[in-house]
């Protein structure tokens, strides 16, 4: 999403050399095959940076990775989609997100299709287009976003487990929506949706950013 403001902090790059090593264990990194990692978790809980975090310290290793964000897949732009949920909370959920054409694109990456058409968010002008993006340097996605586990083609899934409540003050620093009762209603029906989704992920992240489990 072009406008989103992405702040990497130590303890993200910390965070992200340990599941870098736990990566390492279980796939052949910057082989033929490649891999697609899913990030999925509450807004402000930290996926983006996760994901960046991730590539940052892959690329110390001479690994590259492509992150895709969710964001760029909802189906409307980001003031659109905001006015079309004030005229009525049933707007809010997984159907807002064009997830077919994420999960189709995870799959022509894994495929090796050389070349990928994908949505383009611009938030400031709350436009949407779509860019190509050349695939055959990577042999990495790092896929993030609120909703991404309900897509099955990830090698490998990771899940921040922190609520709404927990992560107030990141989405202040992001600034993205105006903060108040309509956006904390929409948090909650989120967190609702997605609350069962840590059960489906390989590594959780706790509240202070911690590595609390892992289940491979």
């Amino acid at each position: 999403m072009i406008g989103d403001i992405i702040e990497l902090e130590d303890k993200h790059l910390a965070t992200a050399k340990e599941i870098t090593e736990i990566l390492k264990k279980h796939f052949s990194l910057g082989k033929e095959k490649k891999i697609a990692i899913g990030i999925a978790g509450e807004s402000g809980s930290g996926k983006s940076v996760t994901a960046f975090a991730i590539q940052k310290v892959l690329e110390q290793d001479h690994l590259k990775s492509l992150v895709v964000q969710m964001d760029d897949y909802f189906k409307l732009p980001p003031r659109t989609n905001h006015e079309n949920r004030m005229q009525s909370l049933d707007n809010v959920g997984i159907h807002e997100v064009d997830l077919n054409t994420l999960s189709r694109n995870i799959r022509d990456f894994k495929n090796g299709v050389l070349e990928i058409e994908k949505p383009l968010v611009n938030y400031g002008k709350n436009s949407a287009g779509h860019e190509i993006v050349e695939t055959s340097e990577y042999n990495i996605i790092i896929v993030e976003g609120t909703y991404v586990f309900e897509i099955e083609s990830f090698d490998f899934k990771i899940f921040i487990d922190r609520n709404y409540k927990d992560t107030y003050r990141n989405r202040m620093n992001r600034n993205r929506d105006e903060q108040g009762d309509f956006i904390e209603k929409v948090l909650e029906i989120e967190h609702q949706i997605i609350r069962n989704f840590k059960n489906d992920a390989d590594l959780i992240l706790g509240k202070n950013y911690e590595l609390v489990t892992s289940n491979l």
